[in-house]
């Protein structure tokens, strides 16, 4: 809600050009209309002006031979890459004025105004905006071809903090993409891949540390530590928003899991390490048509074997035949049906061939046999 010469106007916050307030004020020939600072000098809006409307701005209208840009009585204070500028006098500001507060040459550099509920908006060098304090910029570089976009996989992978950059290349799931913004909110990201809000995004960050991602959340490239990204479907995410990772599995392991495109977890629980995968699909000829997972990781894995598998709700065939080499057991508040199935010689646990993924389709194999008995 903001309020023009007295009377209540409801207005959504965001990004507004002075052309709209103008609309607003209905103003005569003569008449401008001016924000009211309190404290301070009235700044009279323009048509060409840009105004952050954050909710609660006062403005009059009337008659002023004001300048367009007076100079502040108090000082502002401006963030540009985290840093605050102080002693800023001028009420309006235009952009290339705001990239020389950081550079001097500023021929290469582009600035974005950082807004939280809409994308960020990239100023024009010859654009004005009203100063607030609330207001935050991201001052990069512009890129100018292919080869100079930062990849954010190789910069976590070589240890370097990536540079400032307008665009940068992100990996989701397995597949590589550029954006062509410093900052894009979390449902940008799943568009940008080809998903829709039936997906949960996560984060992962150098050291193996995941975190999700909420739809409008804004995910500033430029910080340092992001590797990529991987997605979920959110039907199998119920009551379990985040993943546990109480050990670290291998880069090739976790993206085996990530490509499954179904939530799983690392678990330790009595001293025993445990990879669950929730959803698993099950051919049909079983009473249920998915299940959880979850398998013993040793201390020696992947030099020694994943032996057997553990399964919640439990199986049965769907034509009353029994299976064998069943029993239970006790993990994460749950009974688990354990089946008792083991590598034989003339089929070993070979290091550094076989691994999580060799194991998930050995799992995926024993469906198959029992369905054939």
């Amino acid at each position: 809600m903001i309020n023009i010469n007295g009377k209540q106007i409801q207005l959504k916050s965001g990004l507004y050009k002075g052309e709209k307030l103008i609309e607003l004020a209905n103003l005569l020939d003569d008449e401008r209309i001016l924000l009211d600072l309190k404290n301070d000098v009235d700044v009279p809006i323009t048509a060409s002006d840009l105004i952050v409307i954050e909710g609660g701005e006062v403005f009059s209208v009337g008659t002023s031979d004001a300048p367009d840009n007076p100079n502040l009585v108090n000082s502002k204070r401006v963030t540009i890459n985290g840093q605050v500028v102080e002693e800023v006098y001028c009420s309006k500001i235009e952009a290339k004025a705001l990239k020389k507060y950081l550079f001097e040459d500023i021929t290469d550099k582009v600035i974005y105004l950082e807004l939280a509920n809409a994308p960020d908006y990239l100023l024009k060098n010859e654009e004005s905006i009203v100063l607030n304090e609330s207001l935050k910029f991201l001052l990069v570089t512009k890129s100018s071809s292919e080869a100079d976009i930062p990849d954010l996989e190789e910069c976590s992978c070589s240890d370097q903090c990536p540079p400032k950059h307008q665009k940068y290349k992100i990996k989701v799931d397995k597949v590589k993409h550029t954006v062509e913004s410093p900052r894009l909110t979390g449902r940008e990201i799943l568009e940008l891949a080809g998903y829709d809000e039936s997906r949960y995004l996560y984060q992962k960050f150098a050291g193996g540390e995941r975190r999700q991602i909420e739809l409008d959340e804004k995910v500033d490239f430029t910080e340092p530590g992001i590797e990529r990204f991987h997605t979920m479907r959110c039907e199998h995410q119920e009551g379990l928003q985040e993943p546990r990772q109480q050990f670290q599995l291998s880069q090739d392991d976790a993206e085996f899991l990530d490509s499954l495109s179904l939530k799983w977890e690392c678990v330790v629980e009595g001293n025993i390490k445990r990879v669950v995968i929730y959803g698993f699909k099950l051919p049909s000829g079983f009473n249920v048509t998915e299940v959880d997972v979850n398998m013993q990781i040793s201390n020696s894995y992947p030099s020694s074997q994943i032996d057997m598998a553990y399964f919640y709700p439990a199986i049965s065939r769907a034509d009353g035949k029994g299976i064998r080499a069943l029993c239970n057991d006790n993990f994460d508040g749950k009974v688990w049906q354990r089946w008792s199935r083991h590598r034989t010689p003339q089929n070993p646990w070979e290091p550094g061939v076989d691994c999580i993924a060799t194991h998930v389709a050995y799992i995926e194999s024993w469906f198959t046999q029992e369905l054939n008995k």
